[in-house]
């Protein structure tokens, strides 16, 4: 990757789309938690914000994205709730002791997904790493499931499916949440919104996303994968579908 395409939206990303984004991932870590996935990967994870959640939620979580400006942003939150927080001193105590792994956490304060105040204290325990989903420094089946988030539409099409296929190395299941072709006439004006953030996201980011719908959305990608979806949500008014799928069994 010659240039980072959020070197100049990182720093304000959380603030603008947190209050559209927060729901979504309150929906991922519901799902693990009712499917007993406690270790998972967050690929493409961004700002780290979806790892908070999963972990506040007592889902132990990796994050690990390409963007250093994204994972700037998230070292930066961590920084500051350091730095704000009466509580950071146990961030020291917990590399000092592997209690910051988090795949050897569980449940965290009887279950619950954090509110906005509550995320500052698992921000600074949360592992992040730069890697490129396509190529993940993990071995096969290290995690119960791998979360992909609103990140396939905006790649093209090899790529995206690349990284989906590592993902499904790296776990048996995937939690994908992405935008999907509406299915009856309520879901329409969603389905219509979505293209303006997308189209003022960039010329390159908008021609992905409607490469990604022209091939069915998230889930014309899960059936070309093969995969089985044993469970759907919709998300964003019925625009996108959280999907929990499994890998063929043949292909494990």
């Amino acid at each position: 990757m010659t240039a980072d395409p959020y070197a100049r939206i990182a720093e304000w990303y959380d603030l603008l789309l947190n209050p559209v984004l927060d729901g979504v991932r309150r929906a991922v870590a519901e799902v693990c938690r009712a499917e007993g996935l406690l270790r998972v990967l967050d690929a493409c994870c961004g700002t780290g914000r979806q790892c908070a959640v999963l972990r506040g939620a007592g889902v132990g979580c990796i994050g690990s994205d390409l963007s250093p400006a994204m994972l700037g942003a998230a070292q930066s939150a961590t920084r500051v709730v350091h730095s704000t927080t009466s509580a950071a001193g146990p961030c020291e105590r917990d590399a000092a002791s592997g209690g910051g792994d988090p795949l050897r956490q569980r449940a965290v304060g009887g279950g619950e997904s954090p509110s906005a105040a509550g995320f500052s204290q698992f921000f600074c325990r949360i592992p992040l790493l730069r890697a490129d989903a396509r190529v993940l420094p993990f071995a096969d089946n290290a995690f119960d499931a791998v979360v992909l988030s609103l990140a396939l539409h905006e790649m093209p099409e090899a790529v995206g499916n690349a990284a989906l296929a590592e993902a499904l190395r790296v776990a048996p299941r995937v939690l994908l949440a992405d935008y999907r072709l509406a299915e009856r006439n309520l879901d329409l004006p969603a389905a219509l919104f979505v293209h303006l953030p997308e189209r003022l996201a960039g010329a390159e980011h908008y021609r992905n996303f409607r490469g990604f719908m022209a091939r069915g959305g998230v889930e014309g990608l899960a059936h070309r994968a093969g995969v089985t979806v044993i469970r759907r949500e919709r998300l964003f008014g019925g625009a996108g579908a959280l999907l929990l799928a499994e890998r063929n069994s043949r292909a494990a």
